[in-house]
């Protein structure tokens, strides 16, 4: 099974270089690892480290599982990567399939004869995994520059020699406590001097979870960490460029990006509501890394949804690599170390901002305040909750909503967004309720661009609706379903409610999917018989259901189009497995479809390589539907989206749709591009008058 980096699609560092070394404990019964990562001159740009004992486990799987756990770490995606060939097995490196040059250095002495082995200067063999780079590729380019230093791999020994110290320097013994942390630290290149700025001792905190915040603030992580990994010739880090530097950038930014970074620059207030895919995050880093190089903010917190917080720490490692950045998770007792490693920009996400929402003032020393707080897919705060009262409540300067809908069911979730954004420190929040004086505002503080109005060159996506008939065996169970639910519903009388009636409207749509007695499925066989004739063009699909079971969801449409080699991506698969998914599906050429709930894969997935998207059944909101359709029709498409939605002819998908339809223009005029939750809107009288019972 491939294991290859993070993003590895022009998202990293170009000419980033990782070293990968195994320290084992002193007792035999653990291993420390750490993945450090340079720059082609081999200045700190990354330090990845994680440990595990073995309780059981043989040493090889360990070692397997902590390389896997630091390669999806990656800080900066390296072009090239070096490890040391006795502290793994070669089985192992051939068991992770890298994608990448990869190369094992081994001592003369003792290494195999081998045809893909070539000789360093110092006396070390280079085994070469997956074969050497072309002289003339990015990485050849890096390898032939790195052999001209008088020792190539000196790296390994700093990383080697600063994977120690971790575990015994007491200024950060504390991060190395934490469980399944995998704690990586993008280092920036620039640092304000020499003297490794120490920031005053805060204001005794209150007791309670602050008691962990009492001692004096040491200088951030990611400085001690630069110092620390600098190359003999860069014993200090050196000084920052002036404000007024040209900034230079991975690539240029596009007209209507630049506008929105000016705006986001320019304004402390802003409901940034561009369409999916139109790079709200590039925005919004662009931004703070223009206010951070000119002196104007020091801390920043971004609030985001869990599963897109790696995606952002690396949108930050290649869009401001003078920013240093932490993700906040663990326990309890770690948050409240990492909430003061003191770099440049915080990552948290809703639940755990939500169960700190005490520390969010006191980790900010001397004053208390976060220069600018940043909520993506701010919509998580659309309702007035715990999680939307600790966001309102940090203590903050500047205030930044992304989300592409701000509205999903009705104008009050406007009104709590607008609650954040509308922010003035030091005076009494603002309270807003539907009405014109809403609307008012949010004219004057949203910007939203649509990708239609901007992006020229993004190809078209097509929508077709197809209505097909079931087949007879879905029919038969449809019609008796429908009958015995309607039975049911009748005895119920004056009890009926809404639960009993989406529990009926369920079990039907279910049964569009596919006949829970046979199998059979009239959808299902219209996208075989279509992915049959995409695949053998090289086209790729993705089809989503609200579903995930074996009879009607994503696992019975696995099984159905096994023929294409289909992967499947839900929800409740852990993060890890759901990044390996997803590179495969990106890169494997036999896998033609990406089957996906609905609700795991609607944020925080590039998706590209898929050029046609099959909604197996329909969601209450068709907001969520183009989220989902947004994974592919987004920048860096190049062929158009055909976007196929199926509805089964005479039964309760036909009747929902004209619902649909009706209220979804009760919204297009206060924001474009949402729509409400059918499930929660629809009026007691709607629903039962689907069965004609109202």
């Amino acid at each position: 099974m491939p294991v290859p980096f993070h993003d590895t699609s022009g998202t990293g560092v170009p000419d980033a270089v990782g070293w990968l070394r195994f320290v084992g404990e002193q007792d035999g019964r653990g291993v420390r690892a750490a993945l450090f990562e340079t720059s082609a001159r081999g200045d700190p740009l990354g330090f990845s480290f994680d440990r595990t004992e073995y309780q059981g486990a043989t040493s090889e799987s360990a070692l397997l599982s902590l390389a896997r756990s630091l390669f999806r770490s990656s800080a900066a995606a390296p072009a090239l990567l070096f490890g040391l060939a006795d502290e793994m097995p070669s089985r192992c490196f051939d068991a992770l399939s890298i994608e990448l040059p990869f190369c094992r250095v081994h001592p003369a002495s003792v290494a195999r004869k081998d045809s893909a082995s070539v000789m360093a200067p110092d006396g070390l063999r280079m085994l070469w995994v997956t074969g050497p780079p072309e002289p003339e590729s990015s990485a050849g380019r890096i390898l032939a520059g790195i052999m001209q230093w008088d020792d190539p791999f000196e790296p390994l020994e700093r990383a080697a020699r600063r994977l120690a110290e971790a575990f015994t320097d007491p200024r950060v013994r504390a991060l190395t406590a934490i469980s399944g942390l995998r704690t990586v630290i993008a280092l920036p290149p620039r640092l304000e001097d020499n003297r490794m700025q120490v920031a005053r001792e805060s204001a005794t905190p209150a007791s309670g979870p602050m008691d962990a915040l009492k001692e004096r603030a040491e200088p951030g992580l990611a400085e001690r960490l630069w110092a620390a990994l600098a190359p003999p010739h860069a014993a200090l880090p050196p000084s920052p460029p002036p404000a007024d530097k040209q900034l230079e950038w991975p690539c240029a930014l596009m007209p209507f990006q630049h506008d929105g970074v000016r705006a986001l620059v320019d304004l402390d207030r802003l409901l940034l509501s561009d369409d999916m895919g139109l790079g709200k995050t590039v925005q919004t880093i662009a931004a703070l890394r223009i206010l951070r190089v000119r002196g104007e903010i020091e801390s920043c917190l971004v609030v985001a949804p869990a599963s897109v917080l790696d995606q952002w720490r690396r949108e930050l490692a290649r869009w401001a690599p003078e920013l240093s950045a932490i993700i906040i998770r663990g326990s309890a007792d770690d948050r409240a170390w990492q909430w003061r490693a003191g770099t440049d920009v915080t990552l948290v996400s809703y639940d755990v901002m939500r169960s700190d929402a005490e520390l969010l003032a006191a980790c900010r020393v001397p004053v208390g305040l976060w220069d600018v707080v940043v909520l993506d897919e701010a919509q998580k705060i659309k309702n007035r909750n715990d999680t939307s009262e600790a966001a309102k409540s940090i203590p903050r300067t500047r205030s930044w909503a992304l989300t592409g809908t701000p509205i999903e069911n009705d104008e009050e979730e406007l009104a709590s967004i607008m609650e954040f954004v509308d922010h003035d420190q030091g005076r009494p929040r603002k309270r807003y309720r539907p009405g014109a004086s809403l609307q008012l505002r949010h004219a004057e503080l949203q910007l939203r661009r649509k990708k239609e109005d901007v992006l020229d060159d993004l190809p078209p996506k097509l929508e077709t609706r197809l209505t097909i008939p079931l087949h007879r065996e879905q029919q038969e169970s449809y019609e008796k379903a429908e009958r015995e639910g309607i039975v049911y519903l009748r005895s119920l009388g004056a009890e009926v409610g809404v639960r009993h009636v989406l529990e009926l409207i369920t079990r039907l749509k279910q049964i569009c999917n596919a006949d829970p007695r046979t199998g059979v499925s009239s959808k299902l066989d219209d996208i075989g018989d279509r992915l049959g004739t995409l695949a053998a063009r090289g086209h790729k699909a993705l089809v989503f259901s609200q579903y995930t079971s074996n009879t009607s969801g994503v696992a019975a449409a696995a099984n159905h189009l096994r023929t294409f080699n289909p992967l499947t991506l839900t929800g409740d698969m852990p993060a890890e497995r759901r990044s390996d998914i997803i590179n495969r599906f990106k890169t494997g050429e036999t896998h033609k479809a990406l089957i996906i709930s609905l609700r795991a894969g609607g944020l925080g997935l590039n998706l590209q390589e898929a050029s046609y998207v099959f909604h197996l059944d329909r969601w209450w909101n068709p907001a969520v539907e183009r989220q989902a359709e947004d994974r592919t029709h987004r920048m860096g498409q190049t062929v158009k989206v055909n976007v196929i939605k199926y509805t089964c002819e005479d039964t309760i998908e036909e009747r929902i749709d004209r619902i649909l339809e009706r209220k979804q223009a009760l919204f297009d005029r206060l924001v474009d591009d949402v729509s409400m939750d059918l499930s929660t809107r629809m009026s007691r009288k709607e629903l039962l008058g689907l069965f004609g019972l109202e």
